[in-house]
């Protein structure tokens, strides 16, 4: 019984190595933490079905549509890098232009006195 346990414990760590080697490979777009790049930070969303969706944040005044995201491939990823100088950010997402949408994924998140959670993001 232990070696049968051993061994699909090996088969689930080398198909998981395996998937992460193929997807890293093509390039995939997952959704991640605001990651920061070359002159400020990228952020992604997962919303299969949205036709638009755009960043808001303490950034840009919470100005929907003014930092439109970009169909990352099939599966219903945005992406969009904003520049961003040193600091500390809230944010959220506005999807099809009246759906406020708190971060799944954020380095912190705090409460913004309206009911909604923000994400909060530091740029380095």
């Amino acid at each position: 019984m232990a070696n049968g346990v051993a061994a699909a414990f090996q088969r689930m760590v080398l198909c998981g190595i395996f998937s992460a080697v193929m997807s890293a490979c093509a390039a995939t777009v997952v959704p991640e933490l605001p990651k920061q790049v070359t002159g400020g930070m990228r952020f992604t969303l997962s919303a299969p079905e949205a036709k638009t969706v755009c960043v808001v944040g303490s950034f840009n005044g919470w100005v929907k549509g003014t930092m439109p995201m970009k169909r990352a491939g099939d599966r219903g990823l945005w992406v969009t890098e904003v520049a961003l100088r040193q600091g500390e950010y809230t944010f959220m997402y506005v999807v099809d232009d009246d759906e406020w949408v708190a971060p799944p994924l954020a380095e912190d998140f705090v409460m913004d006195g309206f009911g909604q959670t923000n994400g909060v993001v530091v740029v380095r």
